[in-house]
């Protein structure tokens, strides 16, 4: 019987990954994360050490892993990625660190999923430990708290929760969940374009919040699409902007559409209201490896390493390539080199006018290395005799011309954690971040319980 679920769980599994859901990281601390963790304990005890490294996973490995369980936690992973065609689920997990520096500390994570009907699901995931990890106090303890309503129209998606599309493991060039959380709507639904285009993935996204006492509009919409079970490719579109004139147009008109028409009609060719950029993602997969590229496009013109640094069109660009393999016991090794590129004191995420910059509180709405930079990314986890488990992850980020918005220089963190009984743990954490001023080395010890 247990033989019989397995298969028909990763059928299902792959009949949907391949008609239109997309590969994206799920966002650091997320549900998933935890719950992952917790199914594939029973298999290999050092990966219920993962969520203390802050590990994340790309969705279609978690629904492959999770295919090989029918414990709650698989089951509320399905659910958490296939929506109403899983059965329903309801299911807690957490870790509670006490943590010491000069001072102890207590950190504590709670994620999980009810669902409420057939069709409704409240997802949450409490956590005070990305605040204590990235010494970052404007980090919210509410970290997700969305309701998700499954209709004949579409998934929709309501509260407060991290943006993630797609990109890399250290983030994605169009919305990252670098920054905060932000309260905001999601509308997903499959749609089918014809017998040649096939079906996408459609997904659009608004969010409206305050800064510096004026209101600000972010919109952001994604076609997505697996090619075959090894191309999958994304297009996506998105704004920030202080103002929305005939907001049900930006509804449905395409973005660049909307900004043309409105500042030519209502501004008289005034465009520093609204800042507007394009993103395009593809992915390969070879023997559960893959390769990726991220391309964002800003203002439409742009890259100068394409144009042999003249500044003819187009003129400010991202991209990100990287390259993801799994390694033996459930460990992982990622590799990945970002550049942004624009013009010397500006580019990409930055604008004419503060307000509007791709910035959200603290921190980019995009990938954290910033406007102008060039960014070495290295992320090494290894799960180590069945009850320690090691994690590296090194960044290095230099400028690429003379734009003094973001710090460079190189951070080094290194997780050591080991299971000392039935979800105790102990452990170590070293981070060195010589983009900091004051006090650039922390050494956390830690015990803590995972349930």
């Amino acid at each position: 019987m247990r033989t019989l679920l397995v298969v028909y769980l990763m059928a299902v599994v792959q009949a949907v990954s391949c008609v239109a859901r997309s590969d994206d990281i799920a966002p650091l601390n997320a549900p998933e994360n935890d719950l992952i963790a917790r199914v594939l304990g029973a298999q290999n005890g050092s990966l219920q050490l993962a969520p203390l490294a802050q590990r994340v996973w790309s969705g279609s490995d978690l629904l492959r892993l999770s295919a090989e369980s029918d414990t709650p936690q698989a089951t509320a992973i399905r659910r958490l990625l296939l929506g109403d065609q899983a059965p329903k689920a309801r299911v807690m997990t957490g870790v509670a660190l006490l943590t010491g520096e000069e001072a102890p500390r207590l950190a504590w994570r709670l994620s999980g999923i009810y669902s409420l009907t057939s069709h409704a699901d409240m997802v949450f995931s409490l956590d005070t430990t990305r605040s204590l990890f990235e010494q970052r106090p404007i980090m919210p303890w509410a970290y997700m708290l969305q309701l998700r309503v499954h209709t004949s129209l579409g998934e929709w998606r309501v509260g407060q929760a991290p943006l993630r599309w797609g990109g890399g493991y250290s983030g994605a060039m169009l919305l990252s969940d670098t920054p905060p959380p932000m309260l905001h709507v999601d509308y997903r639904q499959p749609w089918h374009l014809g017998r040649w285009l096939g079906t996408w993935r459609y997904e659009q996204m608004v969010a409206l919040f305050d800064e510096d006492g004026s209101r600000r509009y972010v919109m952001a919409r994604r076609l997505s699409r697996a090619l075959s079970p090894r191309w999958q490719i994304s297009l996506a579109e998105a704004f920030k902007a202080n103002k929305l004139p005939a907001g049900l147009s930006a509804l449905v008109l395409p973005f660049y559409l909307y900004q043309h028409l409105f500042t030519w009609r209502l501004y008289d060719g005034n465009d520093q209201w609204f800042n507007y950029m394009a993103d395009v993602q593809v992915q390969y997969r070879f023997a559960q490896q893959r390769l990726y590229v991220d391309l964002l496009l800003d203002d439409l013109q742009a890259p100068r390493w394409l144009t042999r640094f003249r500044y003819t069109t187009p003129r400010k660009s991202g991209v990100l390539v990287g390259y993801h393999t799994p390694l033996s016991d459930g460990g992982q090794l990622v590799v990945e080199v970002a550049h942004t590129d624009g013009d010397p004191g500006g580019g990409v995420y930055n604008f004419k006018i503060s307000e509007n910059r791709w910035q959200y509180r603290d921190a980019v709405l995009g990938h954290p290395v910033g406007t102008n930079r060039d960014m070495l990314y290295l992320r090494l986890d290894l799960p180590l005799a069945r009850r320690g488990y090691l994690a590296v992850e090194h960044i290095n980020t230099r400028m690429a011309n003379a734009s003094p918005d973001v710090s460079t220089g190189k951070t080094w963190t290194v997780s050591f954690h080991w299971l000392l009984g039935e979800g105790y743990t102990a452990g170590v954490r070293w981070q060195q971040d010589i983009t900091r001023d004051g006090q650039p080395t922390r050494w956390l010890m830690q015990v803590g319980r995972i349930f």
